[in-house]
């Protein structure tokens, strides 16, 4: 995104309001604010990453996941038809975020050496 670089005597238009950022009509409103708010996750429990603020979804390749609102839930249970984003079903499977794993021995030895 950038700002526009022509001025209003170029177009006839008025001065872009500070932290404007020139979109086209097709652009969602939450990407052409410029300063949003830093990303903030919330672990919904037995459900869904709540993602809220300015960051962008990519795949493996670095090709953006197109998104349309501002907050996005994100799936953690694996069932979801729309992955990467929730459609619910971690109410139908009855996921359970309180369950723990065993941490694999190699990763908790190495976590305890990252600790100091």
């Amino acid at each position: 995104m950038s700002v526009p670089a022509a001025g209003p005597a170029e177009h006839g238009d008025a001065m872009p309001e500070p932290g404007a950022v020139q979109a086209d009509a097709d652009t969602p409103a939450w990407q052409k604010r410029e300063g949003s708010a830093p990303a903030s996750i919330v672990a919904c429990p037995n459900g869904p990453l709540l993602i809220r603020g300015d960051f962008e979804i990519v795949t493996p390749d670095g090709i953006p996941v197109p998104r349309d609102r501002e907050t996005v839930a994100l799936c953690r249970c694996g069932g979801s038809a729309i992955k990467p984003y929730c459609d619910g079903t971690h109410k139908l499977m009855k996921f359970d975020t309180t369950r723990r794993r065993p941490v694999p021995e190699p990763a908790r030895r190495a976590a305890e050496e990252a600790a100091g």
